[in-house]
C-alpha cells in the first residue's frame, strides 16, 4: 500500500474548494486507489459529491492536519503546508480559543478581536521578559523581547514592521510594542524616557490618526519609531526617541468620504471648546470640514477625555502652556478658515453672474475670526483668496479666481498649514524625546500603511501600494535568507528555493519612464493634465508586464500589484503630486504677528532617516542586502513633487530596514463590520495572500516545513520502532532508525545536527502510523484489561453471591423454622385460649340462660294461668250467657229462617228442578263440573305447602333472634370491661412514668453529690501533697544552710590571724555547741507539739462528726431546710456546739498558713541569697560574729516559738504579730540611731588614721585593739537585724508544721463526712430519706460558705501584716546598704592600713546591662559590627546578638539623658542597614539582619513605656526600662526598615527560584515519558528538557525543594522565628504559584490532562515538605488556584460538568477558567469540547461571587508581595548576663557596666 493510499483511506478528512467558504472540510467514502478518476466525499454541511481526479492522481485534494497540529502556535509547524490548513488553524485559534497572535515563521500574524483584550497589562509584560520566542503563546510581547534580547547580546540595531491594511490593528501593535521597550529598558530616574516615548502616542494618533469606513482609528500616514538605547554595564537603557512620518494623508483635511471622520484633533477640540470660548467654537457640525463624512461620533469614545490626555501627553513631552494655546488657535483657524463662504460675484450695475471672479464679503465672521486666531491681516487673506498672481517675463498679472479655484486655494491654504503644523509637532516631540547624548543601538518600530484598494483609488492609495512593494520585496529576501541559513546551519544538502519578486513591479513604478518619472515630468509641463498624462502612461507603460490599460476610456489604469491588481483613478493625480499653494498665501502667513505660525511656515521638509540611514554602519560583518536596482533621480529644475519625495524617504526607509535585524508583524481584519470575533474567510484569504503570510507557508513547504528535535522525536515516535533498534544512548541513531522504517523515500527528510527536517506531509503520514499503531495496541491491552475487570468482577461477584445465598438460605431456613415454632405454639396457644374462653362463655351463657329461663318461665306460667283461669271464668260465664240468648235468638230466628228458607228452597226448588231437570240431559254439563273441582283441589294442596315451609322459616328466625340478643349483651358487658381496664392501665403508666422521672432525678441527684465528694477529696489529696512537698522542701534547704554554714565555718577557719585564733575557736566551738544543743530542743519541742495537736485533732474529730441519724433525726412534720437546720441545732450537744468555734478557728488558722507559707518561700529565697554573698566574704573576724549572732537568734526562735505555741492556743496570733511588728519598727529606729553614731565614730577614726605614719600603726596596739572591738559591735548589731529575720523565719517555719497538722484533721473530718454521705447514700430507705439527704448537703454547703467567707478574712489581715512586715524589712535593708557604702567610703580613704584592709566589707560585682561607648566611635562599630557578622560568626552568637549589643547602647545613652546620642546612634544603625540591603548581598546577610531589626523592634516595644508589652517584664527587666526616651517614632522607622528588608530577601530569593520553578511544577521525570513539544519551531526546547537526567541537575522538583531546605535551615541558624519563617514561605509559594500559572496561562499547547497529572504530583511533594516541617496550613493557601488548575485539566468536560467545575474552581477567576479550556488540548481519543458548553460555563463562572478583582486578568501578578506581619515576642534573656565576644574586636570601644 502506497503512503497515498494510506493516507486517503476511507474517513479521511480532506479540504474541498467552496464558492462562500472558500474551503470546506469533507470526509471520504471510499478509500483512495491509484488510478481511479474520482474521489465520493461527504461535505462537512452533509451532502454527497465526487470529486474528479487526473488518472496520475497530482490533483488531489489537501489533506486536513491530525487533530494533535490543530491550532499550533506557529503555522510552519504544520505538516500540511497549505492555504486551507493555513486557513483553518487560524480560524480555531482566533475564533474558537480567541487567540489573536499566532506565529508563521518569524511573522507574527495578529488578528484585529475588535474587543478589549486582557494581554497587555504589566503582570504579561514580566512574564514574557526573559522568555525566548516560542516558549510562551504569540504575542506582540514575545517577539518584542526577541528583538530586546538581541539587542542585548550583539548589540546591533533591530526593527519590527508593522503593516496590514486599515483596520487590522497596526497602530495599536506598534503602541504596544513600543509599551513593552519602555516597561523593559525604562528607568524610574532623571529623565523618565519611556514615559515620554508612550506619551508620544495620544499625539500622534490625535494629530494623525482619522476614522475611516474600516477602522475608528486609522493611521493616515506612515511612522518610523527609532527607540534609542545606551549600553550601562551590559544592561541596555531606554536613552530616547526619534519619530519619522510619511505621506501625511492632506487631503483629509478638506474633504472626507461619507462614513468618515476629518483627524481626531479637530473633534476633541470642539468637544473641550468650553475651556477656549476665545477661539469661537461651535459644534462639529457646524464646520465644513468636519460635517462632510456625517460620522461625528465614535462609539464608546469621549473626545473631551481624549482631548484632556492629548494636552496631558503634550505637556509631558515638553510643550508649554504657550505653545499649546497657540497651536490650538492654529487648529481652530483652520476650522474657520473652512468656513469662509466663496460667493458668486455680479457685473457691477446689472444682475450677470460673473463666471471668472468671486466675492468674499469683507465682514465675513469666519475671516475675522481666522485673522484674529492666526493674527494677520484678513484683508490680505481675502485679497489673495479671491486674487491669484501670475509672473510673466517682466511683470506680474493679478488675476481674479473664480469659486472653484478660490475654495480651491482656500483648501489648499488648510493642508499647507495643518502639513507644517504635523511636521512641526514631530519636531519637538523629536527634541523632547532624544535628549542628544551618544547613541548606542535603536529598535525601530514602523507603523505604516497596509495595501489598500477602494473603489476609486487615487493618489494617496498609488503611493500607500508602492511602498508595500517594496516593503514585501525586502521581507520575501530576508525569509529566503533565514530560510537557507538554517539549512547551512544544520549542515543539509538543500536545493536554491524559488520565490516570488515583484522587482517588476517596482520598475514599472519607478524606473525611467515609469509611472513616477512620467507624472513628475507632467507636472513640469504648464498644460499639463491628468488626462494627457494617461495617455502618455498608456503610450509608453504597455510595455510592462504588471500594466494594464482600460478597456474604455482613458481616465484610469491597472497595476498587477504582488497581492491584488488595483485601478487607478488618474484624477487628481497631478494635483496631488505638485501640492502647490499660492505663494501670496504662504506670505501672508508669514507677516503673522504669532510667532509659532512663522515657525511653522519657515519649516523646510528634511528627510531626517536618510541622514541617520547614512550614518549607519552595519556591525559584525552583516551581509546587506539590496533593496533593489540604483535608484533614479530625476533632475531637480523645480520644487520636489510629493512623488519624488516619497520615493526618496522610501529609498532611505528600505536601506535603514536593511542595515537592521527586522521582525515583522501582520495585522489582519477579521471582518469589515468591525464584530468582536467575526471570521469572514472571503477577506481574510485575500489578506494573506497579500500580506506574505501564504508566501512565507510556500517558501516553508518548498523546503523542509517540519523541523523536529531528536530527543522530542524519539519521545513521541519510539513505539514505531522495535526495541531492538532503540538505543537510548544513540538518540540520532535511532531516531534514524524510525524514520527509515517507514519513509523510504530519502528526499523526504533530511537529519540535521540537532533536528530532523521533514517535508510537507510526513509528519502527517508517522501521525496516522503512530494513530494505527497506537490503535492496535490500546485494543490488545484494552482486551486483557476487559479480561480481567471482567474476570475480577465475576469472581468477585461470585464470591459474594455465594456468601450472600449462604447467609440467605440459612437466614430463609431459621426463619421458616421459627415461623414452624411459632405457627405450632399459636395453634396450641390458641387451641387452649379458645378452649378457655368457649368454656367460659359457655358457662356464663348457660347460667345467664338458666335463669331467665327460670323467671322467664314461672313469669310466663303464671301469666298463663291467670289467663287460662280468667279465659276460663269468663268462657263459663259466656258460655251460660251466650247459651240462653243462642238458645233463645237460634230458636226465634230458626223459626223465621225455616219460614222463609221453605217458602225460597221451595221457589228455588221448583225452578232449578226445572232447569235440572232440562240440563240434565246434556253431557258437557256434567264435565265442567267434575273438571272445576279438581283444578281448585290442587291450588289449595299447593297453598298449604306453601303456609308450611313459612311457618317452619319463621319459627328457625325466632329462634336465632333471641340467641343474637343475648350474644349482644354479652358483648356490651365486655366493651364496658375492657374501657374500664384500659383506663386503670393508663393512669397505672402515668403512674410508673412519673416514678421513672423521679429515680432519675434522685440517680443524678446522687451522681452529682458523688462527683462532687470525689472532686474535693481529690483537691485535698493534691494540696495536701503540695503542703508536705513545701513542708520537706523548706527543710531541706534549711538543713542545707547549716552544711554551708559548717562548711564556711571549716573553711575560713584556716585563715584566721594567729592573734585572734584562740579567741575566735573558743567563742567558736562554744557557740556551735550552744546551737546544736537549742536545735535538739527546739526538735524535741516540735516532736512533743505535734503529738499534742494529734491528740487535739483527733478530739475534735470525735467531737465534731455526725451521722445520718443525728443529721437526720426530726419529726415527720418537719420538712424543709429550716426545720432539718433547726433539728440539727436541737439535737446537737454543748460541746459540739462550743467545738464549732474551734473548727472556725482552725479554717482561719489553715488560711493564713497557706498565706504564710508563700510568704516564707520568698523570705527563704532572700535569705539564702543573703546567706550566700555572706559567706562569700573572706573576713577573719565574719565566724565569731557569726557564732554570736547565732546565739542571739537561737534564743529569739525559742522565745517566738512557745509565743506561737501559746497564741495558736488561745488564737491570738495576728495580736502577736501586730506587737512583733511595732516591737520591730521600735528596734529599727534604735539602730538608725545606732547606725547614725556609729557612722561619726568611724570618720573621727578615719580621720585619727590618716594622721597616723604606718611606723607608728604597729606601735600602738591597744589602739587598733579599740579600733577591732569597734568594729566587733558594729557588725554585731548589723547582723542582729538578719538574727530577727531568721527568728521570723524560723517561727514561721513552726507555724507550717501546725498548719500541715491542721490540714490532716481537716483531711480526716472530709473522710469521716465522706463516709457518712457515702453510708447515707447507699442505705436501702432511699426514697424515704432522700429529703433529709438534701437538707444534710444543704446544711454542709452552708457550713462551707461560712468557711470560705472567714477565710477570705483572715487572708486579708495576713495580707495587710505581711505587707508591714515587707516594710520593714525594706527599711533595715535599706540602712544596711548605707553601713556598708560607709565603710567601703572608709575603705578607700584609709587604703594603706592593713587592719582595714581586712575589716572592710569588698563590694559585690553586679552588671547593669549596659554598653558604654563614645558617640565618636559609632561608625567604626556599626562598620565593625556589620563586617564582622559573618554567617559562620552569628551560627555561634546569640539569635540577635547585635540588636542586643546596640539596645545596650542605648540604654547607657537614656542612663546618660544624651538625647543626641541615641538619635545619632539609630539613625546610623538605620542607614548602615539600608545600604546593606541596597546593594548586592548574599541572602544569608539580609536574614541576619533581618532577625537583627525584629529583635531591636521587640527589644525597643518591651523596655520601652506601653503597658501592653511590659507587663511580661521580671523586676529587673522593669528596672531596666529606658527611663529619659520615648522611642515610638524609631520603632516605626525600624518597622519599615523590617519591611523592606522583608522586600528585599523576598526579591532575592524570587531570583534565584524563577528558573526551576516552571521545570520543577510543569515537569516530571517520570511521567513525562511521551511529551512533545509542538510550538516553535527549534525556538525553544521543551518544559521539560532541563529536568531530565541528560541535563544533569536531578529531578527539577527535587532542586526547588533543596532550594527550599536551604532557606529553612538558613533561617533556623539565624534565629528567625517560626512565624516569620512561614510568611516567606506562604510569599514564595505565592510566587511559585503566580509563575507556573502565568507560565501555564501562556503556554496553551501543554495544557492537556498528562499536564494536571503532573502538576498535582508535583504540588504533592511540596506540601508534604510543608507538613513535615510542621508549618500551618495557611503556608499552603496560595497554592489553591495551581491545585484547582491541574484539577480542571483532568476534570471531565461536558455540558452536565459545568456546576462541578464551578464548585472546584473557586479560586480561579472566570478568565483563568475559559483560558484553560479554550486552549486545552485533547487527546486523541477525548471528546470534543463543544461551543456549547463554553458558552454554559462561561454563563455559570459569571453568576459567581466573585471577589471584587480585575476578573478579565487570566494572569496573576508576580511582583506582588504579601505584607509582613511583625508580632511582638517577649525575651527572658537578661541583658547582664550578655558579654561582649572578644572575636567581633569591639572591646576597645565599648564597655560593659
Amino acid at each position: 500500500m502506497s503512503s497515498e493510499e494510506m493516507l486517503y483511506a476511507q474517513g479521511a478528512k480532506i479540504w474541498v474548494p467552496h464558492t462562500e467558504q472558500v474551503w470546506e472540510s469533507a470526509t471520504l467514502e471510499e478509500s483512495y486507489r491509484k488510478g481511479a478518476g474520482f474521489l465520493k466525499i461527504v461535505t462537512e454541511s452533509g451532502s454527497l459529491r465526487e470529486v474528479k481526479l487526473k488518472a496520475d492522481g497530482s490533483d488531489l485534494p489537501p489533506l486536513r492536519n491530525p487533530a494533535i497540529l490543530v491550532g499550533q502556535n506557529d503555522l510552519t509547524t504544520l505538516s500540511y503546508l497549505h492555504e486551507p490548513g493555513v486557513l483553518y488553524n487560524l480560524r480555531v485559534r482566533f475564533c474558537e480559543r480567541q487567540i489573536i497572535y499566532t506565529y508563521c515563521g518569524i511573522i507574527l500574524v495578529a488578528i484585529n478581536p475588535y474587543a478589549e483584550m486582557p494581554l497587555y497589562g504589566p503582570s504579561i509584560i514580566r512574564a514574557y521578559r526573559g522568555h525566548a520566542m516560542g516558549d510562551l503563546e504569540p504575542h506582540i510581547f514575545a517577539l518584542a523581547e526577541e528583538a530586546y534580547t538581541k539587542l542585548e547580546r550583539e548589540n546591533c540595531n533591530l526593527s519590527i514592521i508593522v503593516s496590514g491594511e486599515s483596520g487590522a490593528g497596526k497602530t495599536v501593535s506598534a503602541k504596544y510594542a513600543m509599551r513593552y521597550f519602555a516597561a523593559v529598558g525604562g528607568s524610574e530616574s532623571e529623565t523618565q524616557v519611556e514615559r515620554k516615548v508612550l506619551a508620544s502616542s495620544p499625539i500622534m494618533e490625535a494629530f494623525g490618526n482619522a476614522k475611516t469606513t474600516r477602522n475608528d482609528n486609522s493611521s493616515r500616514f506612515g511612522k518610523f519609531t527609532k527607540l534609542l538605547f545606551r549600553n550601562q554595564m551590559g544592561v541596555m537603557y531606554l536613552q530616547g526617541a526619534t519619530m519619522h512620518t510619511y505621506l501625511l494623508e492632506k487631503s483629509r483635511v478638506v474633504y472626507q468620504a461619507q462614513g468618515e471622520r476629518n483627524y481626531h484633533i479637530f473633534y476633541q477640540l470642539c468637544a473641550a471648546r468650553a475651556k477656549y470660548p476665545e477661539l469661537v467654537l461651535d459644534h462639529q457640525d457646524k464646520f465644513q470640514f468636519l460635517n462632510m463624512g456625517g460620522a461625528p461620533d465614535i462609539d464608546r469614545v469621549s473626545d473631551a477625555d481624549q482631548f484632556n490626555e492629548t494636552v496631558q501627553a503634550m505637556t509631558v513631552l515638553g510643550f508649554s502652556i504657550n505653545q499649546i494655546a497657540d497651536i490650538v488657535k492654529i487648529l481652530a483657524g483652520i476650522l474657520h478658515l473652512g468656513n469662509i463662504n466663496v460667493s458668486k460675484k455680479y457685473n457691477e450695475g446689472t444682475e450677470e453672474e460673473d463666471t471668472d471672479s468671486c466675492e468674499i464679503f469683507p465682514n465675513d465672521i469666519h475671516l475675522q475670526i481666522t485673522g484674529d486666531l492666526l493674527r494677520l491681516k484678513a484683508e490680505d487673506l481675502r485679497r489673495w483668496l479671491l486674487m491669484r498672481k501670475i509672473e510673466s517675463v517682466n511683470e506680474y498679472v493679478l488675476i481674479p479666481n473664480s469659486i472653484e479655484a478660490a475654495e480651491a486655494a482656500r483648501d489648499a491654504l488648510a493642508k499647507h498649514i495643518y502639513a507644517k503644523l504635523f511636521q512641526y509637532i514631530v519636531g519637538v516631540l523629536n527634541k523632547s524625546l532624544n535628549n542628544g547624548s551618544k547613541q548606542c543601538s535603536f529598535i525601530g518600530v514602523l507603523d505604516i500603511y497596509g495595501f489598500e484598494t477602494f473603489e476609486v483609488n487615487s493618489f494617496e492609495q498609488f503611493c500607500i501600494n508602492y511602498a508595500n512593494e517594496k516593503l514585501q520585496q525586502q521581507f520575501n529576501q530576508h525569509v529566503f535568507k533565514l530560510e537557507q541559513e538554517e539549512y547551512l546551519k544544520e549542515g543539509i544538502t538543500w536545493t536554491m528555493i524559488d520565490f516570488y519578486d515583484n522587482q517588476p513591479c517596482i520598475d514599472l513604478i519607478e524606473s525611467r519612464l515609469g509611472v513616477l518619472d512620467l507624472l513628475d515630468e507632467e507636472c513640469r509641463m504648464p498644460r499639463g493634465s491628468d488626462e494627457s498624462w494617461a495617455g502618455k502612461l498608456i503610450g509608453k507603460c504597455s510595455k510592462f508586464p504588471h500594466f494594464e490599460k482600460p478597456r474604455f476610456g482613458t481616465t484610469s489604469f491597472f497595476i498587477k500589484h504582488f497581492s491584488d491588481t488595483v485601478e487607478y483613478d488618474v484624477n487628481g493625480f497631478l494635483e496631488k503630486n505638485r501640492d502647490t499653494v499660492s505663494k501670496e498665501l504662504t506670505q501672508v502667513l508669514c507677516e503673522s504677528n504669532m510667532q509659532l505660525v512663522k515657525q511653522v511656515m519657515v519649516l523646510e521638509e528634511i528627510d531626517t532617516l536618510s541622514v541617520d540611514s547614512a550614518k549607519a554602519s552595519t556591525l559584525g560583518g552583516r551581509v546587506v542586502i539590496s533593496a533593489g536596482r540604483k535608484q533614479v533621480v530625476p533632475s531637480k529644475q523645480h520644487k520636489k513633487t510629493v512623488g519624488s519625495q516619497f520615493q526618496e524617504s522610501l529609498a532611505s526607509l528600505i536601506s535603514t530596514l536593511h542595515a537592521t535585524t527586522p521582525h515583522y508583524v501582520r495585522c489582519i481584519k477579521p471582518n469589515d463590520d468591525k464584530i468582536a470575533f467575526k471570521w469572514e474567510t472571503a477577506k481574510i484569504i485575500q489578506q494573506l495572500r497579500a500580506c506574505g503570510v501564504l508566501e512565507t507557508v510556500r517558501i516553508s513547504a518548498a523546503g523542509f516545513p517540519s523541523r523536529w528535535l531528536y530527543l522530542d522525536f524519539y519521545m513521541r515516535y519510539q513505539l514505531l520502532a522495535h526495541r531492538s533498534k532503540i538505543d537510548k544512548n544513540d538518540m540520532k541513531q535511532s531516531c534514524r532508525n524510525i524514520v527509515t522504517k517507514w519513509i523510504q523515500d530519502e528526499d523526504k527528510y533530511r537529519f540535521g545536527n540537532t533536528q530532523i527536517f521533514f517535508r510537507a506531509g510526513q509528519v502527517a503520514f508517522l501521525e496516522q502510523v503512530r494513530a494505527n499503531l497506537r490503535k492496535k495496541y490500546i485494543t490488545v491491552v484494552q482486551s486483557v484489561v476487559r479480561r480481567f475487570i471482567h474476570r475480577r468482577r465475576f469472581l468477585r461477584l461470585q464470591m459474594v453471591i455465594s456468601g450472600i445465598q449462604r447467609h440467605a438460605r440459612g437466614f430463609l431456613a431459621r426463619q421458616r423454622v421459627q415461623k414452624m415454632r411459632e405457627d405450632r405454639a399459636a395453634l396450641i396457644l390458641s387451641k387452649y385460649a379458645k378452649g378457655w374462653l368457649c368454656r367460659r362463655r359457655y358457662l356464663r351463657l348457660r347460667h345467664s340462660i338458666s335463669g331467665i329461663q327460670t323467671y322467664a318461665r314461672g313469669m310466663m306460667a303464671r301469666t298463663k294461668f291467670h289467663a287460662m283461669r280468667d279465659h276460663y271464668r269468663a268462657v263459663q260465664i259466656q258460655r251460660f250467657v251466650r247459651g240462653v240468648l243462642a238458645r233463645r235468638a237460634y230458636q226465634k230466628r230458626r223459626r223465621d229462617i225455616i219460614i222463609c228458607q221453605a217458602a225460597v228452597r221451595r221457589f228455588l226448588a221448583r225452578r232449578k228442578f226445572r232447569k235440572m231437570k232440562t240440563e240434565a240431559k246434556t253431557i258437557s254439563h256434567m264435565e265442567k263440573k267434575y273438571m272445576g273441582l279438581e283444578n281448585k283441589i290442587i291450588s289449595m294442596q299447593q297453598r298449604i305447602d306453601e303456609l308450611n315451609r313459612d311457618n317452619s322459616n319463621l319459627k328457625h328466625k325466632t329462634s336465632e333472634i333471641s340467641v343474637l340478643k343475648m350474644k349482644l349483651e354479652l358483648k356490651k358487658n365486655l366493651e364496658g370491661e375492657f374501657k374500664n381496664v384500659k383506663a386503670a392501665c393508663q393512669d397505672k403508666d402515668k403512674l410508673i412514668e412519673a416514678l421513672n422521672k423521679q429515680l432519675e432525678a434522685e440517680r443524678d441527684e446522687k451522681m452529682q453529690l458523688l462527683e462532687e465528694n470525689g472532686h474535693a477529696q481529690e483537691e485535698w489529696v493534691s494540696q495536701k501533697q503540695q503542703w508536705l512537698g513545701e513542708n520537706e522542701e523548706l527543710r531541706r534547704q534549711i538543713d542545707q544552710m547549716i552544711e554551708l554554714a559548717k562548711n564556711a565555718e571549716v573553711s575560713q577557719r584556716t585563715q584566721e590571724d594567729r592573734m585572734l585564733a584562740e579567741i575566735d575557736n573558743k567563742e567558736l566551738n562554744e557557740a556551735y555547741q550552744r546551737a546544736i544543743k537549742d536545735k535538739e530542743v527546739i526538735e524535741n519541742e516540735n516532736f512533743t507539739l505535734k503529738e499534742e495537736l494529734s491528740r487535739i485533732t483527733a478530739g475534735n474529730f470525735s467531737l465534731h462528726g455526725r451521722t445520718a441519724s443525728n443529721a437526720s433525726s426530726q419529726n415527720e412534720e418537719d420538712v424543709g431546710y429550716a426545720s432539718a437546720k433547726n433539728t440539727l441545732d436541737i439535737n446537737r450537744p454543748p460541746d459540739l456546739l462550743n467545738k464549732n468555734y474551734s473548727y472556725t478557728d482552725c479554717t482561719s488558722l489553715v488560711v493564713k498558713l497557706r498565706a504564710i507559707l508563700e510568704e516564707e518561700k520568698q523570705k527563704h529565697k532572700y535569705l539564702q541569697e543573703q546567706y550566700l554573698k555572706l559567706a562569700s566574704r573572706n573576713k577573719p573576724t565574719e565566724d565569731s560574729f557569726r557564732v554570736s549572732e547565732l546565739e542571739v537568734e537561737n534564743e529569739k526562735l525559742r522565745s517566738e516559738y512557745d509565743q506561737l505555741r501559746t497564741s495558736i492556743k488561745h488564737g491570738v496570733e495576728i495580736n502577736e504579730l501586730n506587737a512583733q511588728h511595732a516591737a520591730l519598727q521600735e528596734e529599727v529606729r534604735r539602730r538608725r540611731e545606732e547606725c547614725i553614731q556609729l557612722k561619726a565614730v568611724l570618720l573621727q577614726q578615719s580621720q585619727s588614721m590618716r594622721s597616723l605614719e604606718p611606723e607608728s600603726l604597729q606601735l600602738r596596739g591597744n589602739d587598733v585593739n579599740e579600733l577591732m572591738e569597734a568594729f566587733h559591735s558594729q557588725k554585731l548589731i548589723n547582723r542582729q537585724l538578719e538574727s530577727e529575720l531568721k527568728a521570723i523565719t524560723e517561727e514561721h517555719n513552726s507555724k507550717l508544721v501546725e498548719m500541715t497538722q491542721d490540714i490532716e484533721r481537716l483531711n480526716n473530718e472530709k473522710e469521716e463526712l465522706q463516709k457518712v454521705i457515702f453510708e447515707s447514700i447507699d442505705e436501702p430507705e432511699e426514697s424515704a430519706n432522700m429529703e433529709a439527704l438534701r437538707q444534710n448537703d444543704r446544711y454542709l454547703r452552708r457550713e462551707l460558705q461560712k468557711a470560705v467567707s472567714q477565710y477570705l478574712i483572715v487572708q486579708e489581715e495576713l495580707k495587710l501584716a505581711n505587707a508591714k512586715l515587707k516594710a520593714y524589712r525594706q527599711d533595715g535593708g535599706q540602712l544596711e546598704h548605707k553601713l556598708e557604702e560607709e565603710m567601703i567610703r572608709n575603705k578607700a580613704n584609709g587604703p594603706t592600713s592593713d587592719v582595714g584592709a581586712n575589716v572592710t566589707k569588698q563590694k559585690s560585682q553586679n552588671p547593669q546591662g549596659l554598653m558604654k561607648f563614645h558617640s565618636s566611635d559609632l561608625d567604626k562599630i556599626l562598620q565593625r559590627l556589620l563586617n564582622a557578622l559573618t554567617p559562620r560568626t552569628v551560627v555561634g552568637l546569640l539569635p540577635g546578638f547585635p540588636a542586643y549589643l546596640i539596645f545596650m547602647c542605648i540604654r547607657y545613652t537614656d542612663l546618660t539623658n544624651a538625647d543626641d546620642d541615641v538619635r545619632e546612634l539609630l539613625s546610623k544603625f538605620v542607614i548602615q542597614v539600608k545600604k546593606m540591603h541596597r546593594t548586592p548581598h548574599p541572602i544569608e546577610n539580609r536574614v541576619i539582619w533581618l532577625v537583627n531589626s525584629i529583635t531591636l523592634l521587640n527589644l525597643l516595644k518591651q523596655y520601652g513605656d506601653v503597658e501592653e508589652y511590659v507587663q511580661f517584664n521580671s523586676e529587673k527587666q522593669k528596672q531596666q526600662q529606658l527611663k529619659n526616651f520615648n522611642l515610638f517614632e524609631y520603632r516605626r522607622v525600624i518597622l519599615d526598615l523590617i519591611v523592606n528588608l522583608y522586600q528585599a530577601l523576598i526579591m532575592q530569593i524570587q531570583g534565584l527560584l524563577d528558573a526551576k520553578i516552571v521545570p520543577a511544577i510543569l515537569s516530571n521525570d517520570e511521567i513525562q515519558r511521551g511529551r512533545s513539544a509542538h510550538g516553535m519551531r527549534s525556538r525553544a526546547t521543551s518544559i521539560g528538557a532541563s529536568s531530565s537526567p541528560e541535563h544533569g541537575g536531578g529531578p527539577a522538583w527535587k532542586q526547588l525543594i533543596g532550594q527550599f531546605e536551604h532557606f529553612y535551615k538558613q533561617f533556623q541558624h539565624f534565629g528567625l522565628d517560626s512565624c516569620y519563617a512561614e510568611q516567606i514561605f506562604r510569599q514564595l509559594l505565592y510566587f511559585v504559584c503566580a509563575v507556573a500559572l502565568n507560565y501555564l496561562m501562556l503556554r496553551g499547547d501543554i495544557c492537556m490532562w498528562e499536564t494536571g497529572m503532573i502538576i498535582r504530583y508535583n504540588l504533592g511533594c511540596i506540601e508534604d515538605w510543608v507538613r513535615s516541617k510542621k508549618m500551618s496550613n495557611d503556608v499552603l493557601l496560595p497554592l489553591a488556584p495551581l491545585n484547582q488548575v491541574s484539577q480542571l485539566l483532568q476534570s471531565r468536560k461536558s455540558e452536565q460538568d459545568v456546576q462541578t467545575i464551578c464548585d472546584l474552581c473557586t479560586s480561579l477567576s472566570t478568565a483563568q477558567v475559559l483560558k484553560v479550556m479554550k486552549s486545552y488540548k485533547l487527546d486523541d481519543y477525548e471528546s470534543e469540547i463543544t461551543n456549547v458548553f463554553l458558552d454554559k460555563l462561561t454563563k455559570e463562572l459569571n453568576a459567581r461571587q466573585m471577589p471584587a478583582s480585575n476578573s478579565d486578568e487570566f494572569t496573576i501578578d508576580q511582583k506582588f508581595i504579601q505584607p509582613f506581619k511583625v508580632v511582638f515576642r517577649y525575651s527572658d534573656i537578661k541583658l547582664e548576663d550578655i558579654d561582649l565576644p572578644s572575636h567581633l574586636n569591639l572591646d576597645e570601644f565599648l564597655e560593659k557596666i
